[in-house]
């Protein structure tokens, strides 16, 4: 008897991942003539800086583009770094998915395994033509191998391999591609070859396009320090990381799993930890029961009914439905502390903005104060909070629960407690990090998890980070002439998943800074991850989103468009959050991968308050020679003034006007 689902699964197939990119092959950046020309570049470009860095070589990269035709080009590009293996071309170069940099926690231009087996694609889709590698090791063979891709089984094959004798280091790709474009518009090779040689001074870059020769030098004689593989940090570590953690681990034990796999994590934590776990699980047992607004403030530092609920001061403030909002998280502790903790930020700032404003403007953003906190607080950052107020007023936030200790003691102290169910209670969590990790379930991993983010750690540590350095930002910034420059780069910390990353940023203002306008200079925003450059997805990226939240009126700009500013931004991390494999835009904001946001809002402001004192000064200055014109025009007419009414001569009166001016 046949069914509905007969003949449904007939046409069922599995499909590689080369498969999946040949048909949208727009997610992997190659959308568009200059765009699909861009990124080509960039893949192989990036590449190159990658190797040569890893061996610590001073990067020299020729790029060669010829045009062939309308929409039909021959790209090479030839770097001096230590070459690849000829058997691992044709998995570098064909293969997608495949390489040395996702699976390792350091920071890397690449991340996914995409980039150059995209560019062999590209090729492929476009010209029917393989890739052309020409590699060596320096061990006197030059390697050239000609690779295609075969698609339904996501492999390199190599079409033809020559051997020949030779010395020389590097590798050198050659590939025709058609449906691309080549010119020098703000989107194009040559414009993204010029910022990434700000982002990577040490690097010497020759471009020889259908015009000319250019050669944006290195800046720089010194090789960066090598990032190192990191362990995750405990911050921002999640409970299905954690658990995907103990399905690979060699560790038997939890205990030692958490201490061998996570950095800052050392034994004295772990105690600590331990301490953490035993608080929220007393926390837990009284959920529900009478007792529980008397375990609770015995739990918190801080009584959030204060502010709203019951005869709350904020009551009129906020919306009504914040106020049932606490109550539900009140009774949903512990698992709502973060949620907790950023409602008492937000009650924080209204404190001190109540406190400080007058009355009409209380009036003039009391609508603010029903937003929600995420948005309440990126309203009052933006407006009224510099970056080491926002530092204060989080740490405070921070300080919400009691510590584990005086907790425990508290309930023992009330009889609320005994001594034997607090041993009972601390035996179940000792045998939670005896057990093996296989055996953690999604309840303890997210227990764990939970009690790592109220505990104090050290900062990621720097080994697998390699920033670009305040000094060498400025030396890129000086070739802009600017009257005003000054650089940051913040210290390292994590977003979801125990990813360090950190941030730098620099402001150069005046001269040749910002990008010519119709009507004069423009605010222009410099985006790079890892050191590079993202020209595309402007609108769409988290990076501006970071510096357009900044209000830049407050900091002296007149406007926060029509001004001569190049704003420098630069991510680095072991992980990239792209918002997809085109890598061209990064996903946050103040509600996704916030941290990472708020870093960049942070290190602007810093910077913006420097360029508020340069400008202030400029203007004082120029406000006090226009007077200084203005009573010299005057001069004259006012010492022939006071010669007649004391009879002294008015030649020495002017003179003495004059030096009183100077």
């Amino acid at each position: 008897m046949a069914t509905e689902s007969d003949g449904i699964f007939d046409e069922f197939k599995e499909h590689s991942i080369s498969e999946f990119f040949r048909k949208n092959r727009h997610m992997l950046g190659y959308s568009g003539k200059l765009r699909s020309m861009t990124t080509i570049i960039h893949e192989l470009i990036t590449n190159s800086l990658d190797a040569c860095e890893e061996a610590e070589i001073l990067p020299d990269i020729d790029i060669t583009i010829k045009k062939l035709g309308s929409d039909h080009y021959h790209i090479s590009v030839e770097d001096n770094g230590p070459g690849i293996p000829p058997e691992f071309v044709p998995k570098v170069f064909g293969k997608m998915l495949a390489g040395s940099k996702m699976h390792r926690l350091v920071q890397s231009r690449g991340q996914q395994g995409i980039g150059a087996a995209g560019v062999l694609l590209f090729a492929q889709i476009t010209t029917g033509k393989p890739l052309r590698i020409t590699t060596s090791t320096g061990d006197g063979k030059i390697h050239t191998l000609d690779i295609k891709m075969s698609v339904e089984k996501n492999e390199g094959d190599v079409v033809n391999h020559e051997i020949r004798d030779g010395v020389w280091r590097g590798i050198k790709v050659e590939g025709e591609f058609k449906e691309i474009t080549y010119s020098r518009r703000e989107q194009g090779p040559f414009e993204y070859l010029r910022r990434i040689s700000l982002s990577t001074p040490h690097a010497k870059i020759v471009l020889t396009d259908p015009e000319e020769t250019i050669t944006f030098d290195r800046t720089v004689e010194i090789i960066p320090d090598r990032p190192e593989e990191m362990k995750p940090h405990p911050y921002g570590l999640t409970p299905d990381e954690l658990l995907y953690t103990s399905r690979r681990t060699e560790f038997t034990k939890i205990s030692s799993m958490l201490t061998g796999e996570l950095s800052r994590m050392t034994s004295k934590r772990l105690k600590e930890l331990q301490d953490y776990m035993l608080r929220d699980k007393l926390l837990e047992n009284y959920r529900g029961s009478t007792f529980w607004d008397i375990v609770v403030n015995c739990y918190l530092n801080v009584n959030i009914n204060q502010y709203v609920g019951k005869d709350g001061k904020y009551n009129k403030y906020v919306d009504k439905n914040e106020i049932s909002d606490i109550e539900e998280i009140i009774n949903t502790l512990p698992d709502s502390l973060p949620d907790l903790k950023i409602h008492y930020l937000k009650y924080i700032i209204m404190d001190y903005l109540i406190g400080k404003l007058d009355e009409e403007t209380i009036k003039e953003i009391k609508k603010h104060f029903k937003k929600k906190p995420e948005n309440f607080i990126e309203f009052a950052e933006k407006n009224y909070l510099n970056a080491s107020l926002m530092d204060e007023f989080k740490k405070k936030s921070r300080d919400i629960t009691k510590s584990p200790s005086e907790f425990v003691n508290t309930l023992i102290d009330m009889a609320m407690v005994s001594n034997e169910e607090k041993d009972r209670f601390k035996n179940e969590i000792k045998n939670v990090m005896k057990m093996n990790p296989s055996k953690m379930d999604w309840k303890n991993a997210e227990l764990i998890v939970r009690v790592i983010q109220d505990m104090d750690f050290m900062a990621p540590s720097t080994i697998g980070l390699r920033p670009i350095g305040d000094e060498n930002i400025k030396k890129s910034l000086s070739t802009l002439n600017p009257e005003f420059a000054t650089t940051l780069t913040r210290k390292p910390k994590t977003y979801k998943g125990g990813v360090p990353f950190a941030v730098e940023v620099g402001l150069a203002y005046g001269g040749d800074a910002g990008k010519m306008g119709d009507t004069g200079r423009k605010m222009e925003i410099m985006r790079f991850s890892n050191h590079v450059p993202l020209l595309f997805d402007t609108s769409g990226c988290g990076l501006t989103s970071g510096v357009k939240s900044v209000n830049w009126r407050r900091y002296g700009l007149r406007s926060e468009e029509d001004v001569p500013l190049t704003v420098f931004v630069n991510l680095i991390s072991t992980h990239i959050p792209y918002t997809s494999a085109g890598k061209q835009a990064i996903a946050c904001s103040a509600e996704e991968n916030e941290e990472i946001f708020n870093e960049i809002r942070q290190a602007l402001m810093i910077c913006a308050r420097g360029m508020e004192k340069h400008i202030s000064k400029i203007r004082k200055e120029k406000e006090e020679e226009q007077k200084r014109k203005y009573v010299m025009k005057y001069a004259v007419i006012f010492a022939e003034g006071l010669a007649s009414i004391t009879g002294k001569p008015k030649e020495d009166i002017e003179e003495r006007i004059i030096e009183l001016l100077r």
